[in-house]
C-alpha cells in the first residue's frame, strides 16, 4: 500500500480541523475550510429586578462566606477549618464513595483522604441559591477540581445549609458527575491558540456556544498566498452521552467523530467525506502540557485506499489577551 507524506499546512490544519483533508493533483494535501464568521450575539432584554432588602443581602453574603470558606479549606486540606463549617448531623454523599453521616465521620474520612491523596484546587461556580425557609437554603452549581498540572475535572454539587447559633452551617454535601462533564473538562481550551512554522501559521479560537452546550472553534490557516478558515462544533450526543465533534469544509466536505479522555490526553477518532466523495479517517492526539501549551499529533491517517505517514507532535500555544 502506498504511503504519502503531508506538508506542514496539513499538520496544523489537522490540529484545528480534526483530521479533515482535501487532496488535489494526487500529491499535495490542502485544507479547504468554511469561513465561520462569528454572528453578532443578540442582546438579552433587560428586566428590572427588585432590590434586595439589606437583611437578605447580608444573609446571602454570609452564606457565600461559609460555602467559599468550605471550598478553600478543602483545597488546603485543612480538616479543622472544614469541621467548623459543618453541622453536627452533616451528611456527605458522593458518586465515588459510600455516604458519610455525622461531622465526626466526615472529619475522619477527610483526614484519611488528605493523608493519602495530593491536594486539590477546587473552584465553584454557583448556579442557584434557593431559600427553603428563612433558616435553610440550597446552593447548586459546578465544581472544578484540579490536581497538580492536570486538566480540571468538573462535577455538579448541591449544598444544604441551615442558620444555627447565629451562623450558616452545612448540613448536606452532594456531588455527582455533570451531565456534560466531558465537555466541561475541555473548558481550559476557551480562548485563542496558535501554531507557527516558516511557511504557515494557524490561529484557532474556542468559545462557548449557547448555554455552554457546545464549544465552537473558528480556525484560520494562513499561507503565503492564501487564507483558509473553518468551523467546528464540540458537544455531547444526548443519545449516547459521547463527546462528539463535527467539522465542516467550505466546498462541501465534512467530518465527524468522537473524543475520549485519558488523564491529560484527549483522543479524537474521526471520519470525513471530502467534496469529491473520497473518504478520510484519522486519530488525533491532543496532550495538555500546561494551561497555555498543548501538542497535537495526527496518526492512523487513511485517505481512501492510501495510508498517510503519521505526523510528529505539533506545539500549540495560547495567545495572551491584552489587559
Amino acid at each position: 500500500m502506498k504511503r504519502m507524506k503531508l506538508p506542514f499546512l496539513c499538520a496544523v490544519a489537522l490540529g484545528a480541523l480534526i483530521g479533515l483533508f482535501n487532496v488535489s493533483n494526487g500529491s499535495k494535501t490542502v485544507v479547504q475550510a468554511q469561513d465561520a464568521a462569528k454572528a453578532a450575539k443578540p442582546k438579552s432584554p433587560t428586566t428590572d429586578k427588585p432590590a434586595e432588602q439589606p437583611d437578605q443581602a447580608a444573609q446571602r453574603a454570609a452564606i457565600d462566606k461559609t460555602t467559599q470558606g468550605f471550598v478553600e479549606a478543602f483545597s488546603r486540606g485543612d480538616v479543622e477549618q472544614l469541621a467548623a463549617y459543618l453541622s453536627d448531623g452533616a451528611e456527605l454523599v458522593s458518586d465515588e464513595a459510600p455516604p458519610l453521616r455525622g461531622r465526626s465521620a466526615i472529619v475522619q474520612a477527610l483526614t484519611d483522604h488528605f493523608a493519602e491523596h495530593p491536594k486539590k484546587k477546587i473552584t465553584r461556580e454557583v448556579e442557584s441559591l434557593r431559600f427553603k425557609s428563612k433558616l435553610s437554603v440550597i446552593e447548586e452549581g459546578h465544581l472544578k477540581v484540579t490536581v497538580g498540572s492536570e486538566a480540571p475535572k468538573n462535577m455538579r454539587y448541591s449544598l444544604d445549609l441551615i442558620h444555627e447559633d447565629g451562623k450558616w452551617l452545612i448540613v448536606g454535601v452532594h456531588e455527582w458527575p455533570s451531565k456534560n462533564a466531558e465537555l466541561m473538562d475541555l473548558e481550559w481550551l476557551i480562548g485563542s491558540w496558535e501554531a507557527k512554522r516558516a511557511d504557515a501559521e494557524v490561529h484557532t479560537t474556542y468559545e462557548w456556544f449557547g448555554a455552554k452546550s457546545y464549544i465552537r472553534a473558528t480556525t484560520t490557516v494562513r499561507e503565503k498566498d492564501r487564507t483558509l478558515t473553518a468551523m467546528q462544533m464540540i458537544g455531547i450526543d444526548p443519545r449516547t452521552d459521547e463527546l462528539r465533534i463535527l467539522t465542516f469544509e467550505a466546498d462541501g466536505g465534512f467530518a465527524e467523530g468522537t473524543c475520549t479522555r485519558e488523564g491529560n490526553t484527549w483522543i479524537f477518532e474521526s471520519h470525513g467525506v471530502l467534496a469529491d466523495g473520497g473518504e478520510l479517517s484519522a486519530t488525533n492526539i491532543l496532550v495538555r502540557v500546561n494551561s497555555d501549551t498543548t501538542t497535537w499529533q495526527p496518526v492512523n491517517l487513511q485517505l481512501g485506499d492510501e495510508t498517510i505517514d503519521d505526523l510528529p507532535p505539533l506545539k500549540v500555544t495560547r495567545l495572551k489577551t491584552a489587559k
